[in-house]
């Protein structure tokens, strides 16, 4: 019988599924013919994670809306009021700070993961 050796720091704090997260950042990035969404989650324990998921469009705010559903989908995100929204085809350029800002997608993400989460909540109730 093997013995198992010993748990490391990081492995006595697992990864809850039941963690809550919020939605901090949101980047688009073009993929040939479509976009690619990444949104950067945090939860109340400081712990990232990444959800990215290409869209079947090319037009920014079709693409934008489906990652909004997406993410809100999954129920265990509540909240994306202060994402911040950047296209990342300046990434190799500039720092992080300096990444253009879309404000007119922030508001379309912001709307659609609304509209979604609080479809999710209905069916919950």
């Amino acid at each position: 019988m093997k013995r198992r050796g010993r748990r490391s720091p990081t492995d006595r704090t697992p990864l809850r599924a039941t963690a809550m997260w919020r939605v901090d950042q949101v980047f688009l990035a073009r993929k040939g013919q479509r976009l690619e969404v990444t949104c950067s989650l945090v939860n109340d324990q400081g712990d990232l994670r990444n959800l990215s998921v290409v869209a079947p469009t090319s037009d920014p705010v079709a693409a934008v809306r489906h990652a909004a559903a997406f993410v809100a989908a999954r129920g265990n995100v509540y909240s994306a009021e202060q994402a911040r929204l950047r296209w990342t085809h300046a990434q190799m350029h500039t720092e992080q700070d300096a990444l253009e800002r879309d404000y007119a997608l922030e508001d379309e993400f912001f709307d659609a993961f609304e509209e979604v989460r609080l479809e999710v909540l209905d069916r919950l109730s």
